[in-house]
């Protein structure tokens, strides 16, 4: 068995005040929470040497009241259907550092991909009558080619939104996403 040790430090009341209200806050003992934190500043391989992994593919959470509630918002209002699957999203994506969609936002680029085959179509269709047929490359207008420009920098915008929407959720970046 490893030997443990007590660790002091002086603190101001306000500091006081606010370390304990930070704990209770995180739903943490002042002791665990002055670990994890050390652990995590100066990490030692020994100390991971009483670490015991789980046996089973269930890990179990334990949250205050107030925590769950905040989850369950937060599951609520980003299209998960419970607080499950709204943690399992957060977890992944602190654990690789990519977005995680929701299906909401995986059927919105379902159709973007769809929107963005239509474009290339017409795309197409307008290479095509000017480079093939073009004795009747005056069928197409300044109009037609600004509609479909239009009809792109709406669909980059609304996956623009999207990835920001998603990476701003899991805090990937501070930084908008722009294409």
């Amino acid at each position: 068995m490893m030997k443990e040790h007590v660790v002091k430090t002086r603190l101001t009341d306000d500091e006081k005040i606010n370390w304990q209200g930070f704990c209770q806050s995180c739903g943490i003992s002042q002791s665990d929470m002055l670990r994890m934190m050390i652990n995590r500043v100066a990490p030692n391989d020994s100390i991971n040497s009483g670490f015991q992994e789980v046996r089973t593919n269930r890990i179990t959470i334990r949250f205050t009241s107030e925590n769950l509630n905040k989850i369950a918002y937060k599951a609520k209002m980003e299209g998960y259907p419970n607080q499950s699957n709204w943690a399992r999203a957060t977890v992944l994506s602190s654990l690789y550092r990519e977005p995680v969609l929701s299906n909401d936002e995986i059927n919105v680029l379902r159709e973007s991909n769809r929107q963005l085959a239509a474009i290339g179509r017409n795309l197409n269709q307008i290479a095509r009558v000017l480079n093939i047929e073009f004795r009747e490359s005056d069928k197409i207008t300044k109009e037609m080619i600004k509609m479909l420009e239009n009809r792109l920098n709406q669909h980059k915008q609304k996956v623009n939104d999207l990835l920001n929407k998603n990476c701003q959720r899991w805090s990937i970046t501070d930084e908008p996403f722009t294409a």
